[in-house]
């Protein structure tokens, strides 16, 4: 995946010492650190609701929201083949924000390839910087066109799949935000670290034979 080059670490509750959130710099969104803050499932309208409504960490930042789908064509499920899907289906790299950074940003796979062939190693099998990543389904901001009223889009981190899910049913919620919010830190790497430690160690030796002298 692309996580370690393209999500950069961002403070929400204060301590700049931890990430609270992680700003994507390819999607140009900002998505909370803890992919189950909420702790629980949701049906689809509790969820837009919960992420509308989102205060995390006290931070003072609103206009959180669910991740958005393309619908592409406005007509519900469109792919060349169900493997290699558009906008539904498996191994979608684009039209998503949940299957770009399924498959992109952490570099996961889906339970088929292209081809219709089962593979090794699918699933969620790397979670990058991110804590409680659930290996089940998640919510779309988006609704499913065909019937809005009744059902929405959603991601699955078990095989890798999109499609749509009723409403009613009850499943996770991922709050992301539009752009970049949260302070930013630029944390100094190990070898300046070392140096400088090793320059303070320096600095006391040569104290001490002075106060010898």
């Amino acid at each position: 995946g692309t996580w370690e080059s393209t999500l950069q670490g961002r403070d929400l509750d204060g301590n700049l010492l931890t990430f609270e959130a992680y700003y994507d710099t390819t999607l140009n969104i900002t998505w909370l650190a803890n992919a189950n803050y909420a702790g629980t499932t949701m049906n689809w309208s509790t969820a837009t609701t919960w992420a509308a409504n989102l205060n995390p960490y006290s931070s003072g930042i609103g206009g959180w929201r669910l991740p958005t789908t393309v619908d592409v064509g406005n007509n519900g499920c469109s792919y060349t083949n169900y493997y290699q899907g558009v906008d539904c289906g498996y191994n979608i790299t684009t039209h998503s924000e949940m299957s770009h950074m399924f498959y992109v940003t952490l570099g996961d796979k889906a339970y088929y390839d292209t081809s219709g062939t089962p593979q090794a190693g699918y699933g969620l099998t790397n979670t990058g910087p991110f804590s409680n990543v659930q290996s089940n389904f998640y919510w779309s901001g988006t609704e499913f066109a065909p019937d809005s009223n009744n059902y929405a889009w959603d991601f699955g981190t078990i095989f890798g799949s999109q499609t749509n899910r009723y409403k009613a049913n009850s499943v996770y919620a991922w709050a992301v935000h539009s752009g970049d919010v949260g302070a930013s830190t630029v944390p100094v790497p190990a070898a300046v670290w070392l140096f400088c430690s090793g320059l303070l160690g320096l600095m006391g030796v040569v104290r001490r034979k002075k106060e010898a002298v």
